[in-house]
């Protein structure tokens, strides 16, 4: 039956498989997605003698790793090891959920939430996608959607469950008991992954004698030779930008409603719930507006929409305008890391440059996940509401992306011109 279900093209195995890289995204960068809860916790409670800009750092460094883990976990999924990076993966997740809630100090919050968590979500989240994209042609922008929105899914539950279990058992039950709900989600996934998935030796046998035939040597980590070309030159430089403004917004939302707007402790929780929950018609419609105009196109007209939108933060000063911006935000900014993927193999002069090209793009994007969050918090004070330089920083940082983009999709037409 297995094997019935695994020659299915796009069939159930195929399915199966985009539903456990659903689950796996819940986990990765689910959590990530609900780290604003955890910075106003920390700012309130927790840690509220620590700056905050070095608690940005927790979720910064979250950020790198699980946006950077592609970049190695990419050659060694190449090599068939998917089972080892899975269960790696799995293993590192969970141990930093559970040693977050025996955390007091900073120090140990950054090595476990940070260090651990970032690291084991970045071993996880690249097999399991690269997985649903190699099964998928005819309906793989429907099926990696799917998958991706576990995202929001995510940034949904977790901080919910944050809000609803904290005042009931406290900060150090409450997170192992999402640390459990992540292990069962993770379990669930490996369960209906690996089934499917060839085991590394035999796909090291194959893959051998298939380079020994055709000669093609082992995928590199890194193509300096891509920098070369203006295009995607641009496209790096561009995705620095905007990522040093991207994840700001889902940090910070909760302590600027809470600081800034007057917001209930509680709402302004639910904030963050609203943004994420806003996130999955803005993925959902990125597949079909892509298809119709396409995806440079739609690169270029999402990302002045966010800037925009990061401009027009700064007026914001009560409750229910600020609801309705952080709605807007969502739908219009959610589709960059839905379209970002899309774009690298129009990038790439062959299919066998995608992988390490799509690497090194998201090496760039993660440099300004380093920078955003940090320098916002230097800039910005929320305590002494006092944000609207950090927000100038990161509407600016979005505008020189789009002038990016913009000079990206003109390469590409000049290109398809000649």
């Amino acid at each position: 039956m297995a094997e019935q279900l695994e020659n299915q093209t796009e069939g159930c195995a195929a399915w199966l498989q985009a539903l456990g890289a659903f689950l796996i995204y819940t986990t990765t960068w689910g959590l990530l997605s609900a780290y604003g809860s955890y910075q106003t916790y920390y700012e309130t409670w927790l840690l509220r003698s620590t700056p905050s800009n070095a608690i940005a750092w927790v979720g910064t460094i979250e950020g790198v790793l699980l946006i950077m883990g592609g970049i190695v976990t990419g050659p060694i999924y190449d090599r068939g090891y998917i089972y080892e990076l899975l269960l790696v993966g799995t293993f590192l997740t969970v141990l930093g959920v559970m040693m977050t809630s025996l955390s007091t100090e900073y120090y140990q919050i950054l090595l476990a939430q940070g260090f651990c968590v970032g690291l084991g979500s970045g071993i996880l989240y690249t097999p399991s996608i690269a997985l649903v994209a190699s099964r998928f042609s005819k309906r793989r922008s429907l099926a990696i959607c799917f998958a991706t929105s576990g995202t929001a899914v995510g940034g949904i539950i977790y901080p919910i469950m944050f809000i609803q279990l904290q005042p009931l058992v406290g900060f150090a039950w409450m997170t192992r008991i999402l640390g459990f709900i992540t292990l069962a989600e993770l379990i669930v996934a490996l369960a209906i992954i690996l089934p499917y998935v060839e085991p590394a030796r035999s796909l090291m046998k194959r893959t051998t004698s298939n380079r020994a035939a055709h000669a093609l040597p082992p995928r590199p980590l890194l193509e300096l030779g891509a920098f070369k070309e203006p295009a995607y030159t641009a496209f790096c430089l561009a995705l620095f930008f905007m990522w040093i403004a991207y994840w700001v917004p889902f940090f910070f939302i909760p302590s600027f409603g809470y600081y800034m707007i007057g917001a209930s402790p509680t709402m302004s929780f639910y904030l963050l719930v609203i943004t994420n929950a806003a996130t999955l018609p803005g993925r959902l419609l990125t597949v079909f507006i892509s298809e119709r105009f396409g995806i440079p196109e739609c690169l270029l007209a999402f990302t002045l929409a966010s800037t925009i939108l990061l401009f027009v933060w700064i007026t914001i000063n009560n409750l229910v305008t600020f609801i309705v911006w952080i709605v807007l935000l969502a739908l219009f900014m959610a589709p960059l890391a839905v379209l970002v993927p899309a774009i690298v193999p129009q990038l790439c002069p062959s299919k066998e440059t995608v992988g390490t090209r799509m690497g090194m793009a998201w090496t760039a994007a993660a440099l300004g996940v380093l920078v955003g969050a940090p320098v916002s918090s230097t800039l910005g004070n929320l305590r002494k509401q006092d944000f609207w330089q950090a927000q100038v920083f990161i509407a600016t940082s979005m505008l020189v992306g789009a002038g990016l983009m913009g000079f990206v999709l003109w390469e590409i037409r000049k290109k398809s011109r000649v």
